[in-house]
């Protein structure tokens, strides 16, 4: 029945019917684009920006901006309808299709993961502005990719060892075990205090009792003992610092407000990592992901490019 409004619609837009509207009629809905046999409308567009266009209000210094924002949002979420309709459309010419219990189970299993009561689901999808439906609709459509994406691309898809052994090498903050950092610091106020900080660190006094010593901190009575922390919360200047720092050794000489700080390393407590071996597998779920969908990407534009679009926005 909606198709047959839209079709409707289409027909009194484009081929007219004799008969004028009347002034007092209002025309709530148009065609936005046209994707071979199917139509995007504007209240279509109207729905999947909507969660996002508070967002977009509240980031913007000006109407101009706003309106300027605005546009940029329809014409993407605009590409994605167009996306989505092209991959359904494919969908439909192989008989692929995502039943209702589909949904349901993908839903549930959402629920489960996220610990959450359908009372906690209607009220977030309440708060974004997307209805019931509108959301068990969008997670047919992720399914129904899915299952192309398995179509077009998988015999395309290759991972290899080198890709994952790559993979874990460039992201040890995932799985080579986190480090925490014991450190200590030195406040001092000139360049000058700096230096006679640092000489008199190098003829042998130690940092707690330089700091003692030195220091204008108010932890210097403690020997600057800052305690233990993961040092990624850092800001990039002390965490540039301190990464290539061994356990009792010292910083040189960082900005730090009105004065400059030396910082020192007490100890690193590094956690258990995990090898290769146990993370192997989840490795090449994440390559494959990124590769597919990039893949697929591809694939959505090539359809695109042989297809009948027609954007009226």
């Amino acid at each position: 029945m909606l198709k047959k409004l839209f079709v409707l619609l289409a027909g009194i837009c484009f081929l007219g019917t004799g008969a004028a509207v009347p002034a007092s009629q209002e025309i709530v809905d148009r065609i936005v684009a046209v994707v071979n046999n199917d139509i995007i409308t504007l209240s279509q567009l109207n729905r999947v920006t909507r969660p996002y266009r508070e967002q977009v209000a509240a980031a913007s210094r000006s109407d101009e901006e706003r309106k300027q924002r605005i546009a940029s949002l329809e014409r993407e979420m605009l590409h994605q309808l167009i996306d989505r309709t092209l991959a359904r459309q494919e969908a439909a010419k192989h008989q692929i299709s995502v039943s209702d219990a589909d949904v349901q189970t993908a839903l549930d299993n959402f629920k489960r993961q996220n610990n959450l009561n359908q009372e906690a689901l209607e009220k977030g999808l309440e708060a974004e502005g997307i209805t019931q439906e509108e959301y068990r609709e969008r997670i047919r459509d992720d399914i129904l990719q899915s299952m192309l994406i398995n179509r077009a691309v998988r015999s395309r898809v290759i991972v290899t060892q080198a890709d994952i052994e790559a993979y874990y090498d460039a992201h040890p903050e995932k799985f080579k075990g986190d480090a925490k950092y014991h450190l200590r610091n030195i406040l001092v106020e000139t360049e000058s205090d700096n230096r006679s900080v640092v000489s008199s660190l190098e003829q042998g006094l130690s940092f707690p009792e330089a700091a003692r010593r030195f220091s204008k901190a108010p932890n210097a009575a403690d020997g600057g003992d800052l305690g233990i922390f993961d040092i990624s919360y850092f800001s990039d200047a002390i965490r540039e610092a301190v990464l290539p720092l061994k356990k009792g050794e010292y910083s040189q000489g960082i900005p730090a407000g009105q004065g400059i700080q030396i910082i020192y390393v007490e100890d690193i407590k590094t956690s258990d990592g995990q090898a290769l071996d146990q993370v192997k597998d989840e490795i090449q779920d994440i390559l494959y992901k990124k590769e597919a969908e990039e893949k697929f990407s591809k694939w959505v534009e090539s359809l695109k490019n042989n297809a009948h679009v027609k954007i009226m926005l």
